[in-house]
């Protein structure tokens, strides 16, 4: 690691991020034990992946306030947020809305904190050190985010959902502990930008893709498989259940994010050395393909594991 600050960052980040993989994962079985309803899933899902589409409202609020503080609220409310899940899930509420809607501002929370910790990135490391650090960074989030999934169904087999979300309290409180331990100088925030010209410059992606076909093309390809990856969130719910339960679901959690962390380093240097065309082809063509063969092998655990993986590698 490259300084204590950094060091702080990063673990943070680690601790922060498995916090957020195990209360999704635990809700997730939750509300399928409570409701038995895939539609409920869905919604629990669109409740998760919503507030990453959102973070474009918050770039301006970011940039005028103090990142460390902003981090240590954010993770404090994520702190709050799951107590509360705690309160509820002791109490035997079953009312699957209140879980959703607090689900729901605990994820909002839980994504502003990597635009807000990736601002902080470049202020404790060196100009040359800023790659590595980038690097370990994003070690940090995807090898929490597919040890946790797994674990996280092991835990809710062993000790219920609410053992898990207690747990899940704790690294909160590990994460804010660590942020506020967090020492950088940020340089002085100018307030002279006005919200209208901050709107403006969103608008300008926008008026971007809608004048250029080829980027239209590509983003109403891009909505449609989206629509359907969204789905399989749900229905991956659903798998664990009928393999044998959250053991099950928190594999297959594991196996997606293993499968993307070596799309994006083993076959993407494969890929780059071909057009950006063959390159959407192919990595589209494989997922296609994997995700059909897992109807053939919906009858095998882990042969269906593995293709599932394949799958996500593309």
């Amino acid at each position: 690691m490259i300084n204590a600050n950094f060091r702080k960052l990063v673990l943070g980040r680690a601790v922060g991020n498995a916090g957020d993989s195990i209360y999704m994962i635990a809700m997730n079985w939750f509300i399928l034990q409570l409701t038995n309803s895939a539609l409920w899933i869905g919604i629990m899902n669109v409740a998760i992946v919503l507030p990453g589409v959102l973070l474009f409202l918050f770039g301006d609020s970011i940039d005028r306030h103090s990142k460390r503080r902003l981090l240590v609220a954010v993770e404090f409310s994520q702190l709050v947020i799951v107590v509360m899940l705690i309160g509820l899930v002791a109490l035997h509420i079953k009312l699957p809305g209140i879980y959703v809607g607090l689900v729901f501002v605990a994820a909002l929370f839980g994504s502003l904190a990597y635009p807000i910790q990736d601002t902080l990135v470049p202020l404790p490391v060196e100009p040359d050190q800023l790659v590595q650090a980038q690097a370990d960074m994003s070690i940090a989030y995807k090898g929490t985010d597919y040890v946790f999934n797994a674990l996280s169904g092991f835990l809710i087999s062993l000790c219920s959902v609410l053992g898990v979300l207690i747990m899940d309290a704790a690294t909160f409180v590990v994460t804010v502990a660590t942020f506020r331990r967090i020492k950088l100088a940020e340089p002085r925030q100018q307030h002279t930008r006005e919200k209208s010209l901050y709107l403006n410059q969103i608008l300008v992606g926008f008026k971007i893709i809608s004048t250029d076909p080829l980027l239209r093309l590509l983003t109403f390809a891009s909505v449609v498989m989206n629509f359907f990856f969204g789905g399989l969130n749900t229905y991956v719910v659903l798998f664990g259940r009928h393999f044998g339960g959250s053991i099950c679901y928190g594999i297959l959690e594991s196996m997606s994010a293993v499968g993307i962390l070596l799309g994006m380093t083993v076959v993407y240097r494969q890929l780059k050395k071909l057009t950006v065309r063959q390159s959407y082809l192919i990595g589209n063509f494989g997922r296609a393909l994997f995700m059909i063969l897992t109807v053939v092998s919906y009858n095998q655990f882990w042969l269906f594991a593995i293709i599932y993986l394949l799958s996500f590698v593309f």
